[in-house]
């Protein structure tokens, strides 16, 4: 609690009337008490007290017990008082208090007046997350999670809500460009003092440290086009216009990240003397970027049409599929693309969300080939938003998304977490001697949303180093919602074994296709006598059953949550896999419906013995497959139809300012 006349005791030695007279001016806040040591202050020989206000102002003991004016009062039981005022001045000086310490014979030893001006230093935000600015809000300098928790929500603007702008997104901009680039904003009000001028020497201060100054930027005169406050390299602003409430527009221009925990702390200052005298502090924590999983319907779906036609007859089997799943096929022109043909690698498409408000933001990857432009030039816009991580480091295969999925929503050991997590590609330096990982810039920034809380699996040991190489998720109607799909070597040889101990051992796989060098096909009978073949797929199975345990681990899953299909590896020339035939794991999951590569795996009475089991492992679940040729245009470059296209899906349903995250003080990055 501030003190007020903090001064020498008088001295009763000096006679001059006017010596014992004291005038003192001073500062109120509204609401907040002030203390006065009358002990402190009275002569040595003081033995009563008389009080006297005008204007409001109320008197209390440490104990709120009221002080009486206007009477006697004994020193030594009132050495102290507290002083309160609840309404702000309209004139300097507008009310007072008046001391006279008397001595036991009523003799008046000195007279303390002191005149007070009351001011109101009031910083608010919607603390409540209702969309409203709240009315100093008790809970706005604190920031905590649940469907009952406070605190404020800050986006950060990376949208692009001028379609001809020149500037990249809006997180460049100094200046609000109109409605549209508005409401990708949050708003606090300094609320009026009570008065036009402030008394001499006192000043009204917005506040934010220099860390923070970099990561935001405040915006006044909303009325017109808006001016920059508060940004990069100010950490201050005066605020002038006190007898008003004044809006300020306040925006993001950095995710949360290693060095960024998301928290945003803001404070209004009464200054004098370059001195804070009082301070209303609000907090705002910076909406997280959210992956979106296979479990979510599909709003759009994303692919390259190559310049040599060579997947349009894919492209349009693809629109069948995306078709019945309600969602739409959105075809990227060569200009966008260069015949870039791996949208998965390129970019992430997930969101970001404010109360009342929600932006999709694409995540683009440091991979940086064709599609380079394309998240700019084609999905910047108007509530679509950009994030990207740049490293000085070059960028390897596991620096690409195929490298990123996110499973649906789990509960692990009692831990929920609503928006499932996060999942990434990384090696096993004591298996691969050339090893790569995924860039730190990356990781940190995938850690540091937190509410997807990651975790880290193998995928070295690819070729490609993609996780959707060996893994995905489709939806099932299970106490879990959903099944996840491994690659399994096993289950291949064991359906070629059946096939032979049938007596169709002559039956070729990848019949009528053909490798740059000449025909693909291959008998049931040449892939298992293949004993160096069958030597790297025991290796690379046992690579899969490594992350088949951490998956089972971090994600609580059980045997039966799993559900493998048939796959083969080659050994590449450092000893990693890549795909013998098209990898049916790395399908594209719309809704019920899965566009899964054709395998081009051995044929009785004309059914695919692959797509058979496939069929039989998927469709009790309410899945409709739907297998796509992509031998062409996808497969001879080393990747399926998860590679080549990308997904749009609607968001969750919940909030994620509404969750209480026990899994948060867990996490660590």
């Amino acid at each position: 609690m501030r003190k007020l006349l903090e001064v020498e005791r008088f001295d009763e030695r000096r006679s001059a009337s006017k010596e014992r007279s004291q005038n003192y001016e001073d500062v109120l806040i509204v609401g907040q008490p002030v203390q006065i040591s009358l002990k402190k202050l009275a002569p040595t020989q003081t033995k009563l007290v008389i009080l006297n206000t005008s204007g409001e102002v109320e008197l209390f003991t440490s104990t709120d017990q009221i002080v009486p004016t206007q009477t006697h009062l004994s020193l030594e039981q009132f050495p102290e008082i507290n002083l309160l005022s609840r309404t702000f001045s309209d004139q300097i000086k507008d009310r007072s208090l008046q001391i006279s310490f008397q001595d036991d014979n009523d003799r008046q030893l000195s007279l303390v007046q002191l005149k007070l001006t009351v001011v109101r230093v009031c910083l608010d935000i919607d603390a409540d997350r209702d969309g409203v600015i709240d009315e100093d809000n008790p809970q706005k300098a604190d920031w905590k999670w649940g469907i009952n928790g406070h605190g404020a929500v800050l986006l950060v603007n990376s949208d692009r809500d001028i379609v001809y702008s020149n500037q990249e997104d809006d997180d460049t901009e100094r200046l609000i460009k109109g409605l549209l680039d508005l409401k990708d904003f949050s708003f606090m009000t300094v609320r009026k003092t009570g008065l036009r001028d402030l008394p001499s020497g006192y000043e009204l201060y917005l506040s934010v440290n220099k860390d923070i100054a970099k990561k935001i930027r405040i915006y006044d005169e909303l009325e017109r086009d808006g001016y920059e406050l508060m940004g990069s390299g100010r950490t201050t602003a005066k605020i002038r216009d006190t007898d008003r409430d004044i809006l300020l527009a306040i925006e993001g221009l950095s995710y949360p990240d290693f060095d960024f925990p998301g928290i945003v702390e803001i404070t209004l200052s009464l200054v004098k003397d370059e001195k804070s005298l009082y301070s209303d502090k609000v907090i705002f924590r910076v909406a997280p970027w959210i992956m979106t999983p296979n479990t979510l319907s599909p709003i759009a779906v994303f692919v390259s049409r190559l310049s040599n036609g060579v997947n349009k007859e894919f492209i349009e089997e693809l629109r069948k599929v995306v078709g019945k799943a309600n969602a739409q096929l959105d075809i990227v022109p060569f200009e966008f693309h260069q015949d870039d043909r791996w949208m998965q690698d390129e970019i992430e498409i997930g969101y970001t969300q404010a109360p009342g408000h929600l932006m999709y933001v694409v995540f683009d990857s440091p991979r940086d080939r064709g599609l380079v432009d394309f998240p700019k030039t084609k999905l910047l816009g108007i509530d679509f938003g950009y994030v990207t991580r740049k490293s000085r480091y070059e960028a390897t295969k596991l620096d690409s998304f195929g490298n990123l999925e996110v499973s649906p929503p789990v509960t692990v050991k009692g831990v929920h977490y609503p928006f499932g997590r996060l999942i990434f590609g990384g090696t096993r330096k004591e298996i691969i001697p050339q090893p790569r990982r995924m860039l730190k810039v990356l990781r940190d920034f995938l850690y540091a949303q937190e509410i997807q809380a990651p975790f880290e699996i193998f995928s070295d040991w690819l070729s490609v180093g993609h996780i959707d190489e060996f893994m995905t998720f489709v939806p099932a109607p299970t106490s879990k919602g959903f099944k996840l799909l491994l690659a399994s070597t096993e289950q291949f040889y064991n359906i070629l074994k059946r096939l032979r101990e049938q007596g169709h051992a002559h039956v070729l796989l990848r019949q009528g296709k053909r490798f740059s060098s000449g025909p693909a096909d291959i008998s049931v009978s040449d892939v298992l006598a293949d004993e160096k073949l069958n030597e790297h797929n025991h290796r690379f199975q046992e690579y899969i059953n490594w992350n088949r345990e951490v998956l089972k681990q971090e994600l609580d899953l059980s045997e039966e949550d799993i559900i493998e299909l048939p796959a083969l590896f080659e050994n590449d020339r450092d000893g990693r896999a890549e795909t013998f035939s098209p990898n049916m794991v790395n399908m594209i999951v719309l809704k019920q419906h899965l566009g899964i590569p054709k395998p081009f795996g051995p044929k009785i009475n004309n059914q695919c013995q692959f797509e058979t089991y496939v069929k039989q492992v998927l469709e009790p679940l309410g899945l409709v497959c739907h297998f796509i040729d992509d031998w062409e245009p996808y497969f001879l470059g080393r990747g399926e139809i998860h590679c080549g296209t990308n997904t749009r899906r609607q968001p969750f349903p919940q909030k994620w300012w509404e969750v209480e995250p026990a899994f948060l003080k867990k996490v660590s990055f």
